[in-house]
């Protein structure tokens, strides 16, 4: 392994002295390079690799940042790999290609030959949206409830849009129409489903009508759980299974404590294995997933869920179209939650299975691996004026990993 430089010694963690799992690293093509990539994202998944691990295919994020970085691999790029929050510690030398999934686009592109190819990657909606929508909620929970909490997910103010050279969008109608006002070419990515059960879980329409389930990370304000809990707390008769480690958000947990952990049918899971039997036995008493969030790109809890045959209780800004296969949660509202949850809950038990179905369906047929890499794979080729690549299978029995250094 390469000796270590000046940059990664700075980046030597304080856990056991070993290297930062945020240090640049640097993959190398099969074949000799026909130029250089440089891509700002997340660096953990070619650590786990470099130590012998498995590849992490559990999350979404993981998955997607080593199958870009395979493609690139294909096509004979040399690619070095930097974490977007480590601005400090970037791989020397000069990149015919600029990948950035935030706002370090503008940074990069000055310290890079003028011709160098710019792809905005983003993995929210535009900063300007984005935020808008993330203060709006907080505002509105603040004249609810008196306190104002403060935000999780904000984005750096950037200007990644404007110095781009293509915009590469995983998100649907709306997470792409963030980003319509530029004359920016913006390229439609398939989202990846998640590691999620991936069939139709068979349940009992008729006795599970009433059963609901939020899924959610940090932000809990952005991501509507406020909205939730405030509409379930006004029908007992309705039953909400919130899955995710909200305790975490102790400001949040604790004035919503009330609502989390002393009302009868609400009931806090914690975090859990959409792969596990427990998220199977959760699924299969439920009738719905209930997101109404601020901002998303085709937000991958409730593609999880519809996975499963969970029918899709959203907002448009969740962005995931939710016609015919599920119900629109038309606004930002505790009344508007509550609402459109009634609406499935008193829905005949024929039609909620063949919403569910059709959320089955619409799961497989928007979402897949496989169908990001063929628009990933076309929309890099396009914007390089490259032929396009040779497909490589997903799931691949045999991952290809390639050869890693510490940049």
């Amino acid at each position: 392994m390469q000796q270590i430089n000046r940059a990664l010694r700075r980046m030597i963690s304080k856990r056991g002295g070993g290297i930062s799992d945020r240090a640049p690293v640097r993959l190398l093509p099969e074949k000799p390079a026909n130029g250089r990539v440089l891509i700002s994202y997340a660096t953990k998944v070619y650590h786990d690799l470099l130590q012998g691990k498995e590849l992490d295919r559990t999350h979404v994020s993981a998955w997607q940042n080593f199958t870009i970085a395979r493609t690139l691999l294909d096509l004979g790029f040399e690619v070095d790999v930097f974490h977007f929050e480590e601005s400090d510690h970037l791989p020397g030398g000069s990149f015919d290609v600029i990948i950035d999934i935030v706002s370090n686009l503008s940074r990069l592109a000055k310290k890079q030959p003028a011709d160098a190819e710019k792809i905005l990657f983003p993995m929210f909606a535009h900063w300007t949206v984005h935020n808008t929508r993330s203060y709006e909620r907080h505002r509105a929970l603040a004249e609810r409830r008196g306190v104002a909490l403060l935000p999780k997910r904000l984005i750096t103010p950037n200007d990644s849009v404007e110095c781009a050279d293509h915009i590469f969008c995983k998100g649907g109608k709306f997470g792409l129409g963030t980003y319509s006002y530029s004359q920016t070419p913006v390229m439609p990515i398939t989202q990846i489903r998640p590691q999620a059960i991936d069939e139709q879980v068979q349940r009992d329409f008729e006795r599970c009508r009433h059963n609901f389930i939020w899924i959610g990370g940090s932000s809990a304000v952005h991501k509507g759980l406020d909205l939730v809990l405030e509409a379930f707390a006004e029908l007992p008769d309705l039953k909400l299974t919130v899955i995710g480690n909200v305790e975490q958000e102790t400001g949040f947990a604790q004035l919503y404590r009330k609502e989390l952990f002393e009302t009868a049918n609400i009931q806090v899971v914690g975090w859990v294995d959409t792969l596990s039997q427990q998220f199977r036995e959760i699924v299969s008493n439920s009738v719905a997933i209930v997101a109404p969030s601020a901002t998303e790109m085709s937000c991958g809890s409730v593609v999880a869920g519809m996975m499963s045959g969970l029918i899709p209780v959203t907002t448009e800004s969740t962005d995931i179209d939710v016609a015919g296969i599920g119900v629109s949660i038309s606004q930002d509202t505790v009344a508007s939650v509550r609402d459109a949850v009634n609406e499935i809950a008193q829905a005949p038990a024929s039609e909620l299975a063949e919403l569910s179905k059709a959320a089955r369906r619409a799961s497989q047929e928007r979402y897949g691996g496989d169908k990001f890499v063929t628009s990933f794979r076309r929309a890099i080729c396009e914007a390089l004026r490259l032929p396009e690549a040779p497909e490589w299978a997903y799931p691949d029995e045999k991952i290809r990993i390639p050869k890693i250094e510490l940049a």
